[in-house]
């Protein structure tokens, strides 16, 4: 009997990922990567073009030129676009994020057939249908972070099914710097890579049916393993805010960013001890209480944030103070908005203008074109108004990705009760937890209806869909008992 339970868990391990895969084959590697290369290739030869996406991809495209961060926006997407170089030509940029896009598919295979335990056509074809999908197609060719963010998501999530099958606090330290990276990419994913992270020590604890330790973790490990969640985060959160010259956070115009999320409840209470009077309100000419306003209260000349800025010496510490207190006071009026505002994905009316706005219909300005010469030696005029086998895909997906937002929870719930026998149920109730995280942050976070913010929906329902058919064909294959013989 082994009889210390070391920090970092050295303890002799058996090789297969999962109860129920096979010894780790690098062949089937290869040959996953081989069959999603020609995929992606493919794809690469039919359609060919960078798109931009309004003023967002500019900030990024500033970043990456002068190496400096936005305040509203990833750095480290911009700091990589610097390494790839950006300057050299949009062909470069799309072959890059075509390769991101391949191994996040590669790591669908290899979560559902290393950590689940799938075979390997159950694992393999997931995988390639996710590089088919619409939504990945498109945003692959636009100059934003999303495939950037969702490759980071996965590396994150395939490094928490590592921990959890060996339980090394190594591996869960390298999990938690997957997550800041990946909340540094997509800020959207933030709850979710923090919720997996806080979740993971207790479930690696409490809810491992095949051990693969002799002893159970003694009672300091759960805190350890917080304790150093809670060091990366609270590391990062100063560092950044010390970059930034903000207090510390994950983005240095937090304010004004929550500002699209909680305007309709802030009241001029909210604004006691900032210096700045709640009658301010009453310069604001867009309506405050129309939640599908609530984006234009951020970029609109006559929104809240503009009020702000012209009546405040440091608009965002106002910001950051009546967002938290609205939030604080009525948390039940922010989820009742934001369900409204999920109904806005069977609206035609919205859904039609949506789609518009996520395919990159908006021109850029003459500025943004300027600096798209200069930083990249590519002219981007008119490419907004170009047609492309990748964009029609895209525009055509609406009910696919409405499908992938509210089919998610309940396919994660079917896979919780197929895993939760299973010799390795860590592994199932990671991929359900991390799809019901991505659910439960949209309903909460997010402001408007956008094609673009379901990028990450199709991975976790291909691979729950996964889960439930090989767990059909599995019960179909058990023999049916015999009768006994009277």
């Amino acid at each position: 009997m082994v009889e210390r339970y070391d920090l970092l868990m050295n303890i002799p391990l058996p090789k297969p990922f999962s109860a129920h895969s096979t010894r780790f084959q690098p062949r089937e590697i290869v040959v996953a990567a081989l069959a999603l290369a020609i995929v992606e290739l493919a794809w690469l030869v039919i359609d060919h073009t960078l798109r931009l996406y309004m003023g967002d991809s500019m900030m990024f495209v500033l970043s990456s030129t002068r190496l400096t961060g936005v305040a509203s926006r990833s750095f480290l997407y911009g700091w990589t676009l610097y390494l790839i170089p950006v300057t050299s030509t949009p062909m470069t940029i799309l072959c890059v994020q075509t390769f991101w896009s391949a191994l996040s598919a590669l790591g669908l295979f290899v979560f559902l057939r290393h950590a689940i335990g799938l075979r390997f056509l159950a694992s393999l074809i997931p995988a390639l249908l996710f590089a088919v999908e619409p939504a990945q197609v498109f945003l692959v060719r636009l100059l934003m972070a999303e495939t950037y963010g969702l490759l980071a998501f996965v590396c994150t999530l395939l490094v928490l099914a590592r921990y959890l099958h060996n339980g090394k606090l190594g591996w869960y330290l390298l999990a938690c710097l997957g997550g800041l990276a990946t909340a540094s990419i997509r800020t959207s994913l933030l709850p979710v890579v923090i919720g997996l992270c806080t979740l993971a020590p207790i479930i690696h604890v409490f809810l491992r049916r095949a051990p693969a330790i002799a002893v159970r973790p003694p009672g300091w490990y759960i805190p350890a393993a917080l304790a150093i969640l809670l060091t990366c985060h609270v590391g990062y959160m100063h560092a950044y805010g010390w970059a930034t010259k903000q207090p510390p956070g994950y983005l240095a115009t937090t304010g004004m960013m929550r500002i699209g999320l909680v305007a309709p409840l802030i009241r001029a209470e909210d604004f006691a001890g900032t210096g700045v009077p709640g009658t301010v309100l009453d310069q604001v000419r867009r309506p405050l209480d129309d939640h599908w306003q609530r984006g234009n209260h951020i970029w609109m000349d006559d929104g809240l944030w503009r009020v702000l800025e012209n009546n405040s010496h440091d608009p965002e510490m106002v910001a950051r103070t009546i967002t938290r207190r609205a939030m604080l006071r009525n948390p039940i009026g922010l989820l009742r908005i934001n369900i409204e505002t999920l109904a806005g994905y069977f609206d035609p009316h919205r859904s039609y203008w949506r789609m518009l706005d996520d395919i990159g219909v908006i021109a850029p300005s003459r500025d943004d074109i300027a600096l798209v010469r200069t930083a990249m030696h590519w002219d981007p005029s008119g490419v907004n108004q170009l047609e492309t086998p990748a964009r029609r895909y895209f525009a055509a997906s609406k009910w696919w990705l409405t499908a992938c937002l509210f089919l998610l929870a309940p396919l994660a719930l079917a896979t919780l009760v197929i895993g939760w026998r299973t010799p390795n149920r860590e592994q199932y109730v990671l991929l359900a937890m991390a799809s019901l995280g991505l659910v439960a942050s949209h309903l909460l976070f997010a402001h408007i209806i956008s094609y673009r913010y379901l990028h990450p929906f199709p991975w976790f329902v291909l691979a729950n869909l996964a889960v439930i058919i090989d767990g059909a064909w599995r019960h179909r294959q058990v023999p049916a008992p015999r009768p006994g013989r009277g």
